[in-house]
């Protein structure tokens, strides 16, 4: 209930989803689409109330193609409004009856389906329609244009939705204290309109964005403040509204002229804090729309139409089809120039096929499994990294401790401080801790250390010999630059498995086999056996000793040996702190595994060739001075 259930946008995403398997299409298409959708809905609403094409065309260009539209590219909750002018359509045709009673029942039902598909789209438009939806009814009934049983029924059909849509509702409104908390009606009213935001346009406005930049430089702009409306529309329901008063009946489509200012003037009323903060006190559950400026999407519902019905005027004052052709050219290319947006930024989001391969490793994984990722951003970043790898998880819909979708839990806050210096101290205490509340299920850690704060120098020069030093983090693979890691949970004690020195000096306490995997690019796998040992000192050692491992036959042959400086020579003996336990990880040599009967494995000093005494957990010393290890 933190995200938008967006449940008839996925339905209309799903046949491109089904047909390509590929989320990024399914979602740009998608995202597409409701451009024309919203046009054409709003030109077939005002064809019908102006009969007129040319004036329906400019309305349906308006609202479909209006700047802010652009401006709110990345919000898909807040695009997909083009189902409402259906709906409103269909309750006109409704309320104006004749035809047959069947034919009835089929407004009826066309008009339910519209307006499902748009409550259905998104709480924020749900909210939006209901508001359009409501002033227009009270118009036409003050108008005397909604016959009382007709109005019933349809009364009786809005309560009907009510009830289907109240499941859905529940959650989201149990949520709502929470949801204030995160955001205060404080921080809600930072993201009301300030009179000169409807005219800043988007920076990627070709002709005003350039032209309003100082207008963009106030205080508390964010991208929330870019309602740029342009001239040219603003201008035609101007025309509607001092016209059409003054002559109704000459007036194409004025019976539609009272519901559409009205929406206009209480959309765009909403915008500025006041009024937002006296409806958030009077109807707490319209809160949803977290941002007053939103306001602005219902405006131009409201803009758009009074704008057609303004052209409507205009033309039919020509009565020349020249004259006629020229003005809808002339207003066409002025709403085209005021909303010409290009380059439009966009996000880089790799598809399924370039996304890391690790996520198709994760995919293949048994799913006992959770997936944090570092860096964890609290809050949005730019490029929205979160969300990219929510998107990431739906490979194989594993649970995620990231990700981000228009709210942040308080939790993933004091998690993001927790993890911000990773792999400090806390950092390492705060994912231990996770991975035992995860418990039977694995923690894993996937670390990208090409995105900021990490540094990919640093992280290879140093902070990854840190991590993987730490008993904490078992090593699962390298992706294409990025490390996968298991997290462990807070262990019992250390158990002595064999010591080194004489006296004592060193003691092995654990160890393990591990399955490696190395995937420098999606072509190229390599999985590899590595032997995990866990050393620890028992004082300050002057030696920097080298550890042997030798793969031998049941006969004791040596097969193979990995012989190497502890952790890859980053952390030599010499450094150790005694009583810490250092993980130290050992690739080794490709192998006929069903010859190898056992692991020997000990420390010798590089200067002598000579192996350090080894002594069993009940102190006798073991032959050849090495650990014996049967798989």
């Amino acid at each position: 209930a933190y995200s938008e259930h967006l449940l008839s946008i996925a339905l209309l995403a799903l046949p491109v989803q089904l047909s390509s398997s590929e989320p990024l299409l399914a979602y740009n298409l998608s995202l597409l689409v409701s451009y024309p959708l919203a046009a054409y809905g709003m030109y077939l609403l005002m064809l019908y109330g102006t009969r007129r094409r040319d004036a329906a065309f400019i309305a349906g260009l308006i609202f479909g193609f209006a700047s802010y539209r652009f401006a709110a590219l990345g919000h898909m909750q807040l695009l997909h409004f083009q189902w409402l002018p259906f709906a409103v359509l269909r309750v006109e045709r409704f309320m104006r009856g004749g035809g047959s009673s069947s034919g009835a029942r089929t407004g009826l039902a066309t008009f339910l389906v519209f307006l499902l598909l748009q409550l259905l789209a998104s709480w924020y438009l749900a909210v939006f329609a209901g508001l359009i939806l409501g002033l227009h009814l009270i118009a036409m009934l003050l108008q005397g244009r909604a016959p009382l049983r007709r109005t019933a029924l349809l009364l009786g059909m809005l309560a009907a939705v009510g009830l289907l849509m109240l499941p859905l509702a529940l959650p989201y409104v149990r949520l709502l204290d929470s949801l204030r908390e995160a955001r205060p009606l404080s921080f809600a009213l930072s993201l009301a309109a300030a009179p000169t935001d409807f005219a800043a346009a988007p920076p990627f406005n070709r002709l005003f964005g350039p032209l309003t930049a100082s207008l963009r430089g106030r205080p508390g702009f964010t991208p929330e403040h870019t309602l740029f409306l342009g001239a040219a529309a603003p201008a035609l329901a101007l025309v509607a509204l001092a016209t059409c008063t003054m002559k109704r009946r000459r007036c194409p489509g004025f019976f539609l002229l009272p519901s559409l200012a009205a929406v206009l003037a209480v959309s765009f009323l909403l915008t500025f804090p006041g009024p937002y903060a006296v409806l958030a006190h009077l109807f707490p559950p319209t809160t949803v729309v977290r941002a007053p400026a939103r306001w602005v999407i219902p405006g131009l519902f409201g803009l758009a139409g009074l704008a057609g019905l303004g052209s409507a005027y205009l033309l039919s004052k020509l009565t020349s089809p020249r004259r006629r052709g020229m003005l809808l050219s002339l207003i066409c290319l002025l709403l085209v120039a005021e909303s010409w947006a290009a380059p439009i930024p966009l996000a880089q989001v790799d598809n399924r096929q370039s996304l890391n391969p690790v996520y198709r490793y994760l995919a293949r994984q048994p799913q006992d499994f959770v997936l944090v990722e570092l860096p964890l951003h609290a809050a949005p970043a730019p490029e929205y990294p979160e969300g990219k790898r929510l998107y990431a998880s739906t490979l194989g819909w594993w649970p995620l401790v990231n990700g981000y979708s228009g709210y942040t839990p308080p939790r993933q806050m004091e998690l993001g401080r927790a993890l911000s210096n990773f792999p400090d101290p806390q950092a390492v205490a705060a994912l231990q801790e996770l991975a035992g509340s995860f418990q039977p299920r694995r923690l894993l850690l996937l670390v990208h250390p090409d995105e900021a704060p990490f540094n990919r120098p640093a992280w290879e020069e140093s902070t990854r010999w840190q991590v993987e030093k730490n008993p904490a983090f078992l090593p699962l693979g390298r992706f294409r630059g990025d490390d996968l890691y298991q997290v462990q949970p807070p262990s019992s004690p250390w158990r002595r498995l064999a010591a080194f020195g004489d006296p004592p000096l060193v003691e092995l306490v654990g160890l393990r086999l591990v399955d490696q995997t190395h995937q420098p690019s999606p072509a190229v796998v390599e999985t590899n056996r590595a032997l995990v040992l866990y050393w620890r000192a028992l004082a300050r050692l002057e030696i920097d000793w080298t550890v042997f491992v030798h793969l031998r036959a049941a006969d004791g042959f040596v097969r193979s040996q990995a012989d190497g400086p502890p952790v890859h020579g980053r952390f030599p003996t010499s450094s150790w702190e005694s009583g810490v336990v250092v993980q130290d990880i050992h690739p080794l040599p490709q192998e006929d595994w069903s010859q190898v009967d056992h692991l020997f494995i000990g420390l010798y000093d590089p200067a002598t060739g000579a192996r350090e005494p080894a002594f069993g957990p009940d102190g006798r010393r073991l032959p050849d001075d090495g650990f014996t290890f049967t798989e």
